[in-house]
């Protein structure tokens, strides 16, 4: 009878660990059980099982974690079958648990927990701003609540989550650290200052802050910890109103021709060309490859030599293209990014081919004098700074009109051009690098244009004689 009986317990808790395996893999669940063990045997494996099922749960990422959380009463089972005389509730797990419940832990604590376990869920490969941006909502809320960094993290209650997000609407400018009027004020004086709108933090960046102060306290309500009961954050999460997506959606404008006449006449390109051209290439090129693309600016800033290429195309034609990919120390917004976009016929009567030529086999970049920022690892950050300076002070002080406006100028112009020339939409997508129609056709074949129909997009683009042939 106890051969039968630790049989069975084995054959369900073997189930049970190659189920949990299965899961935290996202394989199919496929079990292969072995039934026939001697008692000897049976006691060694129950061992091996727990002590694999615990090695095992420390190497599952915190999503991995949280969704066999859910299993918990299945595990509550799994202990009574491996030994039914001893309650669950002194189980090493569990009394972990348990014992954890009755520690304190303070805010500062809590966050380096959560920074660890944003590093295990995601790696390293994540971008600086990121990391700042939760450095600076953990700042504002320890500049807010009084005293909230050595605070228990328990005694946080519904009405400091109600301060927060009124400080983060009210009180909270932009810039905080970094303004002399705002950054030796504590909150108390701080508070009564009366901001205007342009001051005031941007609905998304109160959204983020809120929803990364919320994302904490889960980690303390989490099972694993259980320093918590309730999340009183989860109630003061910021939802963006439809007032705030419009906003959102016009954040930036197109350029007109009068913003790309000042932009092609200035000093750039006219009184100091040539010694641009000798000096800072990048200063006259980006701009007319931006214009004629519609590339990213920090996807033009890190271009490679290696990354100018060329085929031809069906008619004899030799088409030069960029090759945008996260190769080396490159970075891409999202996996739409990834893709070819053809030079356009003006870049190269321009002279760009002549500059790819000159210097080629001289430096490995196209543009030596951009430097990979050390820490938001872009290759853009400087050049972004000197020419929004110079954009301001010769183009267009409207805010809504920035590098990005290059981008929209000619997403605006590709949609026309698809209905004016009976263009594919979703080829114009893929010059751009959005996202796919979600209709079947477009999912199905818009990975699949050539260079040739890429070229015959990019060439749809037509504007005024700006800038000049060199």
């Amino acid at each position: 009878m106890l051969q039968t009986d630790t049989n069975d317990k084995i054959f369900k808790t073997k189930q049970y660990i190659d189920a949990m395996l299965c899961y935290s893999n996202n394989k199919a669940k496929k079990y292969t059980v072995t039934q026939s063990f001697s008692l000897k045997e049976s006691e060694e494996y129950i061992k091996e099982v727990e002590e694999a099922l615990q090695a095992k749960l420390e190497t599952l990422s915190f999503k991995e974690k949280k969704k066999l959380l859910d299993n918990l009463d299945v595990l509550d089972k799994l202990v009574h079958i491996i030994d039914p005389k001893n309650d669950f509730a002194h189980h090493p797990t569990h009394s972990t648990a348990q014992q954890k419940k009755r520690e304190t832990i303070t805010f500062k604590e809590l966050y380096k927990i959560f920074i660890k376990e944003k590093i295990q869920e995601s790696g390293e490969d994540v971008a600086q701003s990121t990391w700042r941006d939760y450095q600076s909502s953990y700042n504002d809320f320890i500049y807010v609540i009084e005293d909230a960094e050595d605070r228990d993290i328990s005694s946080f209650t519904r009405e400091d989550f109600r301060t927060f997000v009124d400080a983060l609407h009210n009180h909270l400018p932009k810039n905080r650290t970094k303004l002399k009027q705002f950054k030796s004020l504590p909150y108390s004086e701080l508070k009564k200052l009366e901001l205007t709108n342009d001051e005031k933090l941007a609905s998304n960046t109160k959204k983020k802050k809120m929803s990364t102060i919320k994302q904490m306290f889960d980690i303390a309500l989490d099972a694993r910890y259980g320093y918590i009961d309730i999340n009183y954050a989860e109630a003061f999460l910021i939802k963006e109103t439809k007032k705030s997506k419009k906003n959102k959606e016009e954040k930036r404008l197109p350029l007109n021709n009068e913003n790309l006449n000042k932009i092609f006449n200035s000093k750039l390109y006219t009184t100091q060309l040539k010694r641009t051209l000798k000096q800072k290439p990048e200063e006259y090129w980006i701009p007319i490859i931006a214009l004629y693309t519609g590339m990213r600016q920090n996807e033009i800033c890190q271009l490679y030599i290696e990354d100018v290429k060329s085929e031809i195309i069906s008619t004899g034609e030799k088409v030069y293209y960029f090759d945008l990919n996260e190769d080396k120390d490159k970075h891409l917004k999202n996996d739409n990014a990834y893709r070819l976009v053809p030079i356009h016929p003006k870049l190269i009567e321009l002279g760009f081919i002549d500059y790819f030529n000159s210097i080629k086999h001289k430096q490995a970049r196209l543009w030596s004098n951009l430097r990979l920022h050390p820490t938001e690892k872009r290759y853009s950050i400087d050049y972004g700074k000197n020419f929004m300076s110079y954009f301001r002070t010769y183009v267009s002080e409207d805010p809504t009109q920035v590098f990005h406006s290059f981008r929209h100028t000619v997403g605006d112009q590709l949609l026309k051009n698809a209905v004016k020339y009976k263009l594919p939409k979703d080829l114009m997508n893929r010059i751009m690098g959005h996202e796919p129609d979600k209709d079947e056709t477009s999912r199905t074949y818009s990975q699949g244009y050539g260079i040739e129909e890429l070229y015959r997009g990019v060439c749809s683009l037509e504007f005024r004689e700006f800038p000049k042939k060199l």
